[in-house]
């Protein structure tokens, strides 16, 4: 799984199109949330209750900035960018709110360890 989305998936380009095989949004948020309260997982969560599909609607630059598994190794976007904006400024870093939360700082135990948080909900 880390192999798959922090190399693989990653390293497309930021405005690929997301177009997941199942909506898998609203029921993410709800996990989210738990690990970081961000301004993008914030607008994601608005995005999430106010449309009921959401496929397609968002890219690979938008997941690295909420999706706590792409959080392990990331280029944090800019703040003053808005989801969805071709202007993103990258900054490299780890997301150290991700690592707190788990209690675990290598990648792959820290991707073992939100995904048993995960399943736990």
């Amino acid at each position: 799984m880390h192999t798959a989305l922090n190399k693989t998936l990653a390293s497309l380009p930021d405005d690929t199109k997301i177009y997941p095989g199942h909506e898998y949004t609203k029921q993410n948020v709800k996990f989210l949330t738990t690990v970081l309260q961000t301004e993008p997982v914030k607008k994601l969560q608005a995005f999430a209750e106010n449309n009921e599909q959401t496929q397609g609607k968002f890219t690979i630059g938008d997941e690295k900035q909420y999706n706590v598994f792409m959080r392990l190794h990331v280029s944090i976007l800019s703040p003053s960018r808005p989801l969805h904006s071709s202007q993103h400024k990258l900054k490299p870093s780890q997301d150290p709110t991700v690592q707190k939360a788990t209690g675990k700082t290598d990648p792959v135990d820290v991707m073992g360890r939100l995904r048993e948080m995960k399943n736990s909900m």
